[in-house]
């Protein structure tokens, strides 16, 4: 009965209209909310906590394996992603010399990874001017090589290079691409990174009869989420343009949507 309840709630809501949607009009939305994060930290004394984006909610039911739970620890989801951070950048980023976070956001990658790895270089980049500070202010309160740059997925700016061999990551921003990422995806494979790391909501990987599948596909395409690039780049690899080096479904998120899918591939 709780399990049905949440499903409910969660059609209601998304048939309510409630929800912003994906896309250029966001942006300041995106950089209210980076700046929330931004005054957290500085008042915090560069507190690192002071990072975990508000779209992290305690308190909150989870999916596990297309169903509900509730977990016992309201920060569950919070420990959950420091975990999956862990194996992601020790299983994938361990080589790199130079790493590139696009649409950095809090910043709490960066400083998951500088920490692991305080002797790499990382570029933070994003659209709102607040996750560049962001990046400045913890490479000058941590020393480390890290700088923000801001970076707009709908229009790339081709004179901000990336570096042969680096590894390029997103976490929960391509999202907001919806359709409209074919411009993004031109500019890595013109600029050529050693690996594209992608983890993201993927529409296209949930079972359109499953119940609590169902309510996530009307969420994300309300929303106007990112939707055709899993495709996009199985074409690509057919053309010899790109090698697809893992796709996984999470099976894992929170009350509305998986965000933590894999998509890994590097350009040819």
């Amino acid at each position: 009965e709780e399990r049905d309840q949440t499903v409910l709630e969660v059609l209601k809501r998304v048939d309510s209209g409630q929800f912003t949607t994906a896309g250029e009009e966001g942006r300041g939305r995106w950089e209210k909310g980076w700046a929330e994060n931004l005054e957290g930290f500085r008042k915090g004394g560069r507190d690192l906590s002071k990072l975990v984006p508000k779209y992290i909610r305690p308190q909150q039911a989870l999916r596990l394996d297309q169903n509900y739970v509730m977990p016992l620890d309201p920060n569950f989801e919070l420990k959950w992603y420091e975990i999956f951070q862990r194996w992601l950048f020790t299983t994938y980023f361990q080589e790199a010399k130079v790493v590139y976070e696009f649409g950095c956001g809090s910043g709490i990658n960066l400083a998951a990874l500088a920490t692991l790895y305080p002797d790499k270089r990382y570029v933070g980049l994003d659209w709102a001017a607040a996750s560049k500070e962001i990046a400045d202010e913890m490479a000058q309160a941590f020393g480390w090589n890290m700088k923000g740059q801001q970076f707009d997925f709908f229009h790339p700016d081709k004179t901000i290079t990336i570096d042969r061999g680096a590894t390029v990551f997103t976490v929960g921003a391509l999202e907001q691409t919806g359709r409209n990422h074919e411009a993004f995806l031109d500019y890595l494979l013109e600029m050529s990174p050693g690996l594209c790391v992608n983890i993201e909501p993927i529409v296209e990987w949930y079972d359109e009869n499953q119940l609590v599948d169902h309510a996530a596909i009307k969420f994300h395409r309300q929303r106007k989420y990112w939707e055709g690039f899993p495709g996009r780049l199985k074409q690509l690899e057919e053309e010899g343009k790109v090698e697809i080096i893992k796709e996984k479904r999470s099976y894992f998120g929170s009350l509305y949507l998986e965000g933590y899918s894999q998509l890994i591939w590097k350009p040819r």
